[in-house]
């Protein structure tokens, strides 16, 4: 019997020019010339004030913990239907997962139950978009801006999805999402991080390029750039 392939990847016939012009760019490393096209293809089809590239979904959901200072004894309100790195990426600052149900239909998290799992502890408020289908974000983000609460939307299936005529990933302090090689738009491994919410930019860079202050030597700001913070490679 013939294996039925999990999924195949979508090639638009472009891709090996591309390759051959990154590689005589001689910028091979993150942050190169179609990195920022991608960034600048996303901020301004999504309306968004930032997109960041990063190595996975993964990668960009830990950014969101550490840009909310997520510590111990914190809670996250995540759906009880999802990929284990929309948890994982919080229980690695020590954040206790608080599991809400699923709609039966559309399997992304029931908003009813949302306000009834909120404690003093709740940092972050995590739905994802399960399959592209859009959770309910008028009620989770009246929620959510009632208790002062940021909201994360994991987009990994839903770019360029919508809500109500809205694109998903637009409605939270941040999204996050996944070019892997299963999604609709995939670069093998890689993701991306959002950001709606001008304060959180600055140290995002930072935590981006390891903790340094590098974007800031590129664009001739510093002479030099240094460890300013935590962080870690997460650049595409």
């Amino acid at each position: 019997m013939k294996p039925i392939p999990f999924n195949k990847s979508s090639k638009q016939g472009n891709e090996i020019k591309y390759i051959e012009q990154a590689i005589a760019n001689g910028h091979l490393s993150g942050d190169g010339t179609f990195t920022y096209k991608c960034n600048e293809l996303l901020e301004n089809e999504l309306g968004i004030r930032k997109s960041l590239l990063t190595t996975s979904c993964t990668h960009a959901l830990e950014m969101t913990a550490i840009l909310l200072d997520i510590q111990d004894g914190d809670e996250v309100i995540v759906p009880s239907y999802t990929f284990v790195s929309t948890v994982n990426a919080f229980l690695l600052h020590g954040a206790k997962p608080v599991f809400i149900d699923i709609h039966s239909d559309t399997l992304n998290m029931d908003e009813t139950l949302l306000e009834g799992l909120i404690t003093k502890n709740t940092k972050a408020i995590i739905p994802m978009h399960y399959a592209g289908v859009g959770c309910e974000m008028d009620s989770i983000m009246q929620i959510a801006n009632k208790h002062n609460i940021p909201v994360i939307e994991d987009n990994a299936h839903g770019l360029f999805g919508r809500y109500k005529g809205r694109y998903l990933g637009t409605f939270g302090t941040f999204s996050t999402q996944s070019f892997h090689d299963t999604k609709n738009f995939s670069c093998g491994e890689g993701g991306a991080l959002l950001i709606n919410d001008e304060k959180f930019i600055e140290r995002a860079r930072i935590i981006r390029e390891k903790g340094t202050n590098r974007h800031r030597f590129i664009r001739g700001e510093v002479d030099k750039y240094t460890w300013v913070d935590i962080g870690s490679s997460f650049i595409l």
